[in-house]
């Protein structure tokens, strides 16, 4: 990787991080990076949505609060593509249930190790994985 677009990369992850207070597209942005950095920088639409939810709820939110942060989830994607930290392909998935793969999102992070620097000691990733760990989570 080019050490500039590396810079660029991670000033744009940084600059979201400091910008999730200002509006849900943007809480929702750093949402989906902690769980791009969660499932090793790759997820189906599916199961990104899962452990958003699963977020989400160790977060505490609503369920009104949950339902604004999923109708923010394709803008939020966008801001994402546009600063150049994620991509969003759609491709076939295999499901086993059927006799043909099913049309599926696959939403990558390319500089996982740069999600790894920036969110490094993040209070909130630490609690999900103890929590996941453990077989539980919400108010705990």
């Amino acid at each position: 990787m080019d050490e500039n677009l590396g810079k660029e990369i991670e000033q744009a992850v940084r600059e979201l991080l400091r910008s999730a207070d200002k509006g849900i597209v943007e809480r929702t942005a750093v949402d989906i990076l902690k769980t791009l950095l969660l499932l090793y920088g790759s997820a189906w639409e599916s199961d990104l949505m899962g452990t958003l939810t699963c977020l989400w709820s160790i977060r505490g939110m609503s369920l009104e609060e949950m339902g604004e942060a999923e109708s923010a989830i394709s803008a939020a994607e966008k801001l994402l593509i546009e600063k150049g930290v994620i991509r969003v392909e759609t491709r076939h998935k295999a499901d086993l249930g059927k006799n043909e793969p099913a049309i599926e999102k696959l939403i990558s992070a390319d500089h996982l190790l740069i999600l790894m620097k920036v969110f490094s000691g993040d209070i909130e990733l630490d609690k999900f994985r103890f929590q996941i760990q453990h077989g539980y989570y919400g108010d705990q």
